[in-house]
This record gives C-alpha cells, sequence and structure tokens, in this order.
C-alpha cells in the first residue's frame, strides 16, 4: 500500500465510510484508518431524512437500504394517562428532495453496506484494527502514525488533510486541541432494542414519546421486525 494520499479519514462510522465514497467520486485519494476490526454490531442511531438518502443516491448505495429502512410514520407525545399532548404525523409521500422526509433505520446493516460500498470505489484503501496514535503537521501536509493492533507494527502515512469521523473520544480533535463546551447535560438512559417473535400491531407504528415527568420513556417502531424502548434511569 502506499504510504502517501490526498485525505486521511480516521474513523469508518457512517460519517466516515460516506466520506470517503463522496471522495473518490472526485478523484481524491483516500485512506481510512479504523481501529476496530469489525461493524459495531448493535443498533445506536435510528433516524434519517430525505437529505441524507439524497447523499446516499449520490455514491449508489440508496436503492439497496430497502432492507434495513422503514418510512417513519410520525411520532406523537403522550401525558403520563396516555393522552395525546401532540401529534406530529411525518408525510407519507416523496417530498422536494425525492425521497421520503424521513426514515428509521438499522445502523449495523447500514454500516455493513457502507464498506462494501468502499470496495467498488477506485480511490479509497481501507486499514481496519488501526489504531492512530499520533499526528503532526507542517506547512502543507499531515503525518500519522498508527499501530496495527493484530501483530503491533507501527506505520507511518500523510496526507494534505485528515478528517476526524472517530466519535466521542476523537483522537484527532485530542491533536488539535481544539476547545469544546460541556453544557453539563447528563441522564442515564436505559436502551432496549428488541426483535419480534410474531407481528404486535397494537403497539402501533408512531414513536411514541411518553412525557411523565416522573419517568420519560420512548416507543420507536423500527423497520421490519425491530421495535425500541428508551427509560430513564
Amino acid at each position: 500500500m502506499k504510504t502517501d494520499f490526498d485525505v486521511i479519514v480516521v474513523g469508518l462510522g457512517p460519517v466516515g465510510a460516506t466520506l470517503a465514497a463522496l471522495l473518490d467520486l472526485c478523484d481524491v485519494s483516500v485512506l481510512v484508518l479504523e481501529r476496530e476490526a469489525d461493524v459495531y454490531p448493535l443498533p445506536r442511531a435510528v433516524h434519517f431524512d430525505d437529505e441524507v438518502m439524497r447523499v446516499f443516491q449520490t455514491i449508489g448505495i440508496a436503492n439497496k437500504t430497502g432492507d434495513f429502512t422503514v418510512v417513519n410514520k410520525g411520532m406523537r407525545f403522550v401525558d403520563p394517562d396516555g393522552r395525546v399532548l401532540l401529534d406530529w404525523p411525518r408525510p407519507q409521500e416523496i417530498g422536494s428532495n425525492g425521497w421520503y422526509p424521513s426514515y428509521r433505520f438499522n445502523q449495523p446493516m447500514l454500516e455493513r453496506l457502507l464498506r462494501s460500498n468502499l470496495r467498488n470505489c477506485h480511490h479509497v484503501d481501507v486499514c481496519l484494527n488501526a489504531d492512530v496514535i499520533d499526528l503532526n503537521s507542517s506547512d502543507d501536509r499531515v503525518f500519522c502514525s498508527y499501530q496495527d493492533r493484530t501483530n503491533g507494527e507501527q506505520k507511518a502515512v500523510s496526507a494534505a488533510y485528515v478528517v476526524g469521523c472517530d466519535g466521542a473520544n476523537s483522537i484527532v480533535r485530542e491533536k488539535m486541541a481544539v476547545g469544546w463546551q460541556d453544557l453539563g447535560f447528563e441522564e442515564r438512559w436505559l436502551v432496549v432494542d428488541v426483535l419480534l417473535n410474531v407481528e404486535k400491531p397494537e403497539l402501533g407504528e408512531f414513536t411514541i414519546q411518553h412525557c411523565d415527568p416522573a419517568r420519560p420513556s420512548t416507543f420507536a417502531h423500527g423497520p421490519g421486525m425491530r421495535r425500541r424502548w428508551e427509560f430513564t434511569l
């Protein structure tokens, strides 16, 4: 593998994988460095909109998302007795962006599709098990050192730009020494994702936000037989 690129992307989550595919369309050489060996297997994010689907259309995967997406019916906010406080239906027609305005999705399946799509890109190299350990810059280059977690070998690469798509504990943000503001919000929630064994139409198709001051909770209708409950602790 070569050692100099136009862009190094640190992190192969949905953002990093999508960015790499977009850069490939511009004939930009990309190296993606990802610390983990595989996609994190549990659901996390569950919603994207029509603008995101347009991006997926641009990189050629929009028509392959049907197995893990469902058009979102909308959201209802109810009081502790189940009475509707606010009804927020989402349009069930294709909008001005050429897609439905709101989708529920399964993140691990999306990530696998994004990674599979990168194998068709001509200007993208992907290194898994690659733990970035240092970043340094000159006037026109960024120098990146990373460790191969399979054998402990350290390697060095360079690029004109490095983009941090490496999440909450970003080493890119740390090396940039940029500040960030903590607003002090801290709540613990229990998130329960399930696959139903049989259809449960009585659960409904809307996301339900239970506005109980003593314990707010949420129900979300996912694609297929996937359902989610969230409870404050």
